[in-house]
């Protein structure tokens, strides 16, 4: 049990060392970068491709996480924060369609949090309000 805790608080930094690079990057305009780092990072974390990703129900991707890293709604939480930062990338590229399938699974994946950890984070309702602020302006 504790080494499964040690493996997914380390994910869990690993994720966040990702969101730190990917931020470097687009504030740089490296969006190829950036776009390359976040790829890696996806099949690092779920061993499937944006599209596989995307394809799939939040409910299914928890599965998916959970079976490699066991529960944790932490790291939940930091996948939907890696997501967001995949719309941010497609934003960047001119790709609204795709930019707008991450928000809305990220945004998926942040009510799973909320809804099943049966905690209230302060900065989980910030990042959720946020997405949905760049669901609406992407939509209209």
């Amino acid at each position: 049990m504790m080494i499964r805790k040690d493996y997914i608080l380390r994910m869990i930094e690993e994720i966040g060392k990702m969101i730190a690079a990917i931020l470097g990057l687009l504030k740089n305009e490296n969006v190829q970068q950036a776009k390359k780092l976040y790829d890696e990072g996806l099949v690092r974390i779920f061993d499937l491709g944006e599209d596989d990703i995307l394809e799939k129900e939040a409910g299914q991707l928890r599965v998916v996480f959970e079976n490699q890293f066991g529960e944790s709604f932490e790291g939940l939480e930091v996948v939907a924060n890696f997501l967001v930062k995949g719309g941010d990338i497609h934003i960047k590229s001119g790709d609204e369609a795709k930019a707008k399938r991450c928000y809305v699974k990220a945004l998926e994946l942040y009510n799973i949090v909320e809804i099943e950890s049966a905690t209230f984070s302060l900065n989980r309702q910030a990042d959720m309000g946020k997405v949905s602020q760049l669901i609406d302006q992407i939509c209209g």
